[in-house]
């Protein structure tokens, strides 16, 4: 395995600390927020355009993500999201400052 699949592979391990169920699809979108977000966040609808999944999809990974999850349980708290003040229908994700330090971690883990 070359030194590239070994990072990655501690990447994943990192990632399943928060949870062992955690799935590829969640991993996908913290890491599209932290790649992709302003000082604004990213809207939901442009993760999803740029994973190419459904925005319910979305929606949910974002919750499994969150500080409270959609079944109002205590969640992983790497992302927030919240409406978009210019067009309240919109919702908008941002990491938290949890979610920033493991996103440094990470990309330290691939140096």
């Amino acid at each position: 395995m070359t030194i590239k699949g070994v990072n990655l592979i501690k990447i994943i391990e990192e990632m399943r600390k928060f949870d062992p169920q955690l799935e590829s699809q969640a991993i996908a979108v913290f890491f599209t927020v932290c790649l992709t977000e302003s000082a604004d966040g990213v809207s939901m609808q442009e993760i999803a355009k740029r994973l190419d999944l459904a925005q319910s999809s979305v929606s949910r990974n974002v919750f499994k993500l969150s500080s409270v999850n959609r079944h109002r349980a205590i969640g992983i708290g790497l992302l927030e999201s919240f409406e978009d003040p210019m067009e309240r229908r919109r919702k908008l994700v941002k990491s938290t400052a949890k979610g920033k330090r493991v996103w440094s971690t990470l990309c330290d883990l691939v140096k």
